[in-house]
């Protein structure tokens, strides 16, 4: 059965848009990370998480989370906006990664 069979047409357009966002990160995460010279498990090894699991966030089988982008950043000594394209969507990830890690102030 397909994937989008119970899902509405709206429902589908903002799982396309929010993919699209993530496959941004995905693309200039996997470039950082060859930037910098790194293979898919010296990446998961400094991030603390298995080369599958690492693997799947560049290839899109799961989802990058706030937590996991701000833990890259740090890694890969980059700002969130450096993984980004939409200036207005890197505030909205900054502001959150920043939450979820105990600094809230904008």
């Amino acid at each position: 059965m397909g994937a989008g069979l119970f899902t509405t047409q709206s429902e589908q357009k903002t799982v396309r848009r929010t993919d699209d966002s993530q496959a941004c990160i995905r693309s200039a995460l996997r470039r950082r990370r060859r930037t910098l010279g790194l293979t898919q498990e010296d990446a998961a090894g400094i991030l603390g998480m298995s080369r599958l699991t690492y693997h799947r966030i560049e290839t899109g089988t799961r989802r990058i989370r706030f937590s996991e982008l701000a833990a890259i950043c740090a890694a890969f000594n980059c700002h969130v906006g450096e993984l980004l394209q939409d200036g207005q969507l890197a505030s909205a990830y900054a502001y959150a990664a920043k939450a979820i890690l105990g600094d809230a102030s904008p």
